[in-house]
């Protein structure tokens, strides 16, 4: 087997690739890295691809050429041609593993906060205020016996959905291909009507694209977080931002945005919109992981066993 690395990411050092290519090379596979996302490699010598988010795979590039692989380094794949490319026989895998742990940590650890209302509490206090009186009026969320509702319960999703099962949640989940043990299947729109908060785990599919859209945003509960660390485009954060400046939520985590870098960061500053810069999934070690995954992947390969991560 050839491998060919496109792209390297910037969390990625290069004793990370180094990992990676080590892992092929043990299984008597040849590897190169080529880190130039704007120019093409060879693929003429290449049998298994591994891409960053940056590089654009499709039908196109791939027609004509010995590749029967491609595994993104990424949670998401919206930057691969699934359908195009599988038709032509290629599989596509992908590496949720690395970022899962982190990711649930983000969404959950933004979810008590706005839910507490500390952005009100924190603001009590730069203003000298002791709130404590206030407390009842702030309506802080207690997760136990709360309605959470997830949007994707995959392999980051289903993760969330363990945590929050821990701490008593009644966790409510929406997602095409089932929902696991102890979480409760709902319809979608019942969900928002119903849940204390929602965060949304999905792949970017024609199905999800803004699946929390202004008027579904509409059906949440004026005391509901928002909380987003899969896709831009699976919410219209305009929107979910205006609302909570305008108290029809109590509050927002956005991490990923329809254009990044989002244009209007200062102009939406608000004490409850919190927005990151698509860093929900990183870890200092994350290089690492990525390529431990990347590795696994490899040795399923090698040993004619289902990827591990399978993207249809």
């Amino acid at each position: 087997m050839r491998v060919q690395r496109w792209g390297q990411s910037a969390y990625e050092s290069d004793a990370d690739l180094e990992l990676e290519a080590e892992a092929a090379r043990s299984l008597g596979w040849t590897s190169c890295n080529h880190r130039d996302v704007k120019s093409r490699p060879d693929l003429g010598a290449t049998d298994i691809l591994v891409v960053t988010s940056k590089v654009k795979v499709t039908r196109e590039l791939l027609e004509g050429t010995p590749v029967r692989y491609v595994l993104t380094t990424t949670s998401g794949y919206d930057h691969i041609d699934v359908e195009g490319v599988t038709a032509l026989g290629v599989q596509v895998g992908r590496c949720p593993m690395a970022r899962r742990d982190a990711v649930v940590e983000h969404a959950l650890g933004a979810m008590i906060g706005l839910g507490k209302a500390w952005p009100t509490q924190l603001q009590h206090a730069s203003d000298g205020v002791w709130g404590r009186g206030q407390l009842p009026a702030f309506a802080p969320l207690g997760l136990r016996g709360a309605e959470i509702l997830i949007i994707g319960l995959g392999v980051i999703g289903s993760q969330m959905a363990r945590v929050l099962q821990m701490l008593d949640v009644r966790v409510l989940g929406v997602d095409p291909l089932g929902v696991p043990d102890g979480v409760e299947a709902v319809d979608l729109e019942d969900g928002l009507r119903r849940c204390a908060a929602v965060t949304v785990h999905c792949s970017l599919t024609p199905t999800s694209r803004m699946i929390l859209d202004a008027r579904r945003l509409g059906l949440l509960r004026t005391d509901a977080v928002v909380v987003n660390t899969a896709r831009g485009d699976s919410l219209d954060v305009r929107t979910a931002i205006d609302a909570v400046k305008v108290g029809r939520l109590r509050g927002l985590a956005a991490d990923v945005f329809p254009k990044e870098p989002w244009p209007t960061l200062a102009d939406d500053a608000h004490p409850a919109v919190w927005l990151t810069p698509h860093g929900a999934g990183y870890a200092p070690d994350l290089g690492e992981r990525v390529a431990r995954e990347v590795a696994d992947t490899f040795r399923a390969i090698h040993a004619g066993e289902p990827l591990p991560a399978p993207v249809r």
